[in-house]
C-alpha cells in the first residue's frame, strides 16, 4: 500500500492509495465517511462554498470528523491519537492529540475564511493554534470517553450492526 504524509509547519497533506491504486485523499475519505455518520446524503454541509479541501470547514461535525481522522492516522501512518473534548455551556468542540501535537479537522469553523491556514486540518501545537484562533475551544480540554473504534466497525459487520445503522452503512462502504 502506498501513501504519502507530508507535514510542514501548520500544513499537512495526506494521500492514500488503496489496493486498486486509485488515489483517495484524506479530504475525499472524510467527505465520503463523515456524512454517513451524521445521516447526511452529501458532504456539502462540511464546506463553506463548493466542495473542496480549500473550503472544508466541518461546522458541527467535529466528533464524526475526529472519529474518522483518528482511524485514518492510525491505519495509514501508525499515528496514535486521543480525542480531546472541551465543553463551554451547552456547546462543545473536539479534536485529536498526540503528545503536544494537535490534529483538528474542523478548526476553520471558528475563523473568518480570510484567516484560514492553507491546510484544512490544523496540525501543530496549542500555542500555534492560539496564535490563529484563540484558546477558548482548546485550552483546558479533557480526554473524551468516546470509543475510537472505527477499525473494529470497519472489520466486524456484526459489531457495526449492533452499534447502529450509520455504523453498519460505514462498514458496508469502507470495510477493509
Amino acid at each position: 500500500m502506498d501513501y504519502v504524509l507530508r507535514i510542514r509547519k501548520n500544513h499537512v497533506n495526506f494521500i492514500y492509495k488503496p489496493y486498486n491504486h486509485k488515489t483517495m485523499s484524506l479530504h475525499t475519505f472524510l467527505c465520503r465517511s463523515v456524512p454517513i455518520l451524521l445521516h447526511r446524503r452529501s458532504s456539502e454541509f462540511l464546506h463553506r462554498g463548493f466542495v473542496s479541501p480549500k473550503n472544508f470547514e466541518g461546522t458541527l461535525a467535529c466528533g464524526a470528523s475526529c472519529y474518522m481522522l483518528h482511524y485514518y492516522l492510525r491505519a495509514e501512518f501508525g499515528i496514535e491519537t486521543k480525542m480531546m473534548l472541551k465543553r463551554i455551556g451547552r456547546e462543545d468542540h473536539c479534536y485529536l492529540q498526540n503528545g503536544p501535537v494537535i490534529f483538528d479537522p474542523t478548526y476553520r469553523q471558528f475563523l473568518q475564511q480570510s484567516k484560514w491556514l492553507p491546510s484544512f486540518i490544523y496540525t501543530g501545537n496549542l500555542k500555534g493554534l492560539e496564535t490563529h484562533v484563540g484558546s477558548q475551544w482548546w485550552s483546558g480540554a479533557t480526554e473524551s470517553d468516546e470509543k475510537m473504534d472505527a477499525e473494529r466497525v470497519l472489520n466486524d459487520i456484526d459489531y457495526a450492526a449492533n452499534k447502529g445503522e450509520c455504523f453498519l452503512r460505514l462498514n458496508e462502504k469502507f470495510s477493509i
